[in-house]
């Protein structure tokens, strides 16, 4: 039995993936801004604490009931400040994930979109740009195997004597003009709903 499991489990590789900052400039980015946001946040509220207790010591104020009061609205700003933050970096990178889907729907229905440039500040840049080159390779490629079979069709249609060398002649033509549709730059560029 043991001889049994060993053999299962030599078969699969052990993989163990530790590493964490796949995107280090954009992970940096982020991180340190919220850990500057929270150690900021608490610091803050440690500075008002501070005063809170200074002025009960002092008298006049309840310092237990005051510093209550410190501390939910401190969990409301925060909480707030938190949602607006969270807004504005989501929007910064589902932009181009939408932006990027809706070009993947166009080239799942054969056609290869022209590529917008992402807004100035939105993120995914190095991942947008990877695809862009990618997207860019197939249309070229397509264009390459366009022009190649119209080159073997102009010296095949003279041949194309029996039914089936032009039922043959006309699949191959169809497979031309679709692909050479698929990479016309001179149609009019498909329209994406923008993110803007």
């Amino acid at each position: 039995m043991a001889l049994a499991e060993d053999s299962r489990n030599a078969s699969r590789p052990n993989i163990l993936r530790r590493t964490y900052l796949l995107d280090r400039e954009f992970q940096l980015k982020y991180i340190l801004l919220l850990t500057g946001m929270g150690a900021g946040s608490m610091l803050l509220f440690g500075v008002l604490a501070n005063q809170v207790l200074r002025m009960s010591a002092e008298g006049g104020l309840s310092g237990e009931e005051t510093l209550w009061w410190l501390t939910g609205v401190g969990t409301v700003g925060m909480g707030i400040a938190l949602g607006l933050f969270g807004l504005l970096f989501t929007h910064r990178v589902a932009g181009p994930v939408h932006v990027m889907s809706l070009y993947v729907a166009a080239l799942a229905a054969g056609r290869y979109p022209r590529l917008r440039p992402l807004r100035r500040k939105d993120e995914l840049r190095a991942f947008f740009g990877r695809f862009s080159e990618a997207v860019d390779r197939i249309r070229q490629r397509e264009a390459d195997e366009a022009l190649a079979l119209e080159q073997a069709l102009s010296v095949l249609k003279d041949l194309g004597a029996t039914p089936e060398a032009r039922e043959a002649l006309a699949t191959l033509e169809s497979l031309r003009a679709r692909k050479r549709q698929a990479v016309d730059t001179s149609a009019p560029p498909a329209t994406f709903k923008s993110v803007a």
